[in-house]
């Protein structure tokens, strides 16, 4: 069996499973924000929802592909050491420290949410907020030690996940301050 496992391609793998969790964190992070639009209501509010737990999940699990076949790649081994704790890899230190960064971040996010009844409502948001560092160490990662960040789909699409979450959360921010100031007119009658 570790034979088979080790005639993978698993720099490829690898790489393939970093792309993917980046996307599906993106979608994730993506939904949560617009899940929290005031305005979104009924359906489209559950399939919010359903979505952007199915997306984080899918990228809590490409992201720990991405991690664990780098413990048995041959072309850049990582001890378990190496791969558990930040920066202490000794080449592209801060890269791929910043992905271990936003890997725990992703967890923060994931098992607060589990164990999210038992959560004053205020703790429970601040901690899921770290979905936004989640995202930006992952993208920081990714420009810095992505080996295909060269190309130039791969460096656009970062470019335009990383617009299209700054966005996303203008809207939010303006759809919230605007519902604020429909409730307080309304309140004021």
């Amino acid at each position: 069996m570790t034979d088979i496992l080790l005639e993978l391609p698993t720099w490829t793998i690898t790489r393939v499973a970093g792309l993917l969790a980046y996307g599906f964190l993106f979608l994730g992070v993506m939904l949560g924000i617009v899940y929290g639009i005031p305005q979104l209501k009924g359906n489209w509010k559950k399939r919010t929802y359903f979505w952007h737990a199915k997306t984080q999940g899918a990228g809590m699990l490409l992201a720990l592909a991405h991690i664990l076949i780098l413990a048995i790649d041959r072309y850049s081994p990582f001890t378990w050491g190496q791969l558990l704790i930040p920066f202490s890899y000794p080449d592209h230190r801060i890269a791929y420290g910043l992905g271990s960064l936003s890997f725990y971040c992703l967890v923060l996010v994931l098992v607060t949410t589990d164990f999210r009844m038992f959560l004053a409502k205020r703790v429970w948001l601040f901690l899921h907020m770290a979905g936004y560092p989640a995202f930006f160490l992952a993208l920081a990662h990714g420009l810095a030690s992505g080996t295909d960040t060269s190309l130039p789909a791969i460096r656009w699409s970062y470019v335009a996940t990383a617009a299209a979450l700054i966005l996303i959360t203008f809207i939010r921010v303006g759809a919230e301050s605007f519902a604020f100031r429909r409730r307080s007119v309304q309140a004021n009658r």
